[in-house]
């Protein structure tokens, strides 16, 4: 009996996250038990206590007597998330720069493959492909680190910034720029040039913060102007 429930309230999870990391439902958005339960086909009390796990992990809030809703997008938790991956991703490269047999001819060839594959990406516009070979590049450097906690502490946090990218949207023009810094970085990297290879990824990540505080910023405005517009066309 406790592993029946136990798995219907992971069913429950996993549906509500993909829902939500998929913007099948979107931030702000109130989150029914009653409409859930059947769309995900169990009863409420799996249901609430997925909510409630996804409370824990920030990717709901609740408001007493009124329920749970979609969390909404923040400045301060992109800055957060990004101080977190740069901090990550840093030290990782660094453990793998400073133990020169990790990085072989082999390695050096995969990742070289996975930056074409993302400038062709870039050229190309595609969205969904940019985000998922963008994360792949980064979190095949950090598994080289051989720190599986760092791995899945990264991996969360590329889910919850690739949430915020989707909703947000990217720069068109940032695909190109983001593709010569992976150049920029497989070439120190190549190299053995390691203070200039932990430089020019910590520039890297910064650079993607920014412009991703831009376009929320950016998306912001539109969605206060338009909702002046609704304002004054209803008096």
């Amino acid at each position: 009996m406790k592993k029946a429930t136990t798995d219907k309230k992971q069913i429950a999870y996993g549906r509500l996250k993909e829902f939500i990391l998929d913007y099948r439902v979107e931030p702000g958005q109130r989150l029914e038990h009653e409409y859930l339960s059947k769309l995900i086909g169990v009863s409420y009390t799996p249901i609430r206590e997925a909510l409630n796990q996804l409370l824990e992990e920030g990717y709901v809030y609740q408001i007493q007597n009124r329920g749970y809703f979609v969390s909404k997008l923040s400045s301060e938790e992109i800055v957060e998330l990004y101080e977190l991956r740069e901090a990550l991703e840093v030290y990782a490269l660094k453990k793998v720069l400073t133990q020169a047999q990790i990085i072989n001819k082999m390695i050096l060839h995969n990742l070289k493959e996975m930056f074409n594959k993302y400038a062709d990406s870039a050229r190309e516009g595609t969205f969904r492909k940019r985000l998922f070979l963008d994360q792949e590049i980064h979190m095949t450097l950090a598994k080289l680190s051989g720190n599986h906690r760092l791995v899945k502490s990264l991996g969360d946090i590329f889910e919850r910034v690739n949430y915020k990218r989707r909703v947000v949207g990217l720069y068109p023009e940032r695909g190109p720029e983001a593709s010569a810094e992976h150049f920029g970085i497989y070439k120190h990297i190549r190299q053995k040039n390691i203070e200039q290879a932990l430089s020019c990824l910590s520039d890297h990540i910064v650079k993607g913060k920014e412009k991703l505080l831009e376009l929320l910023k950016d998306r912001e405005e539109n969605l206060k102007y338009y909702h002046e517009r609704e304002q004054i066309s209803l008096v």
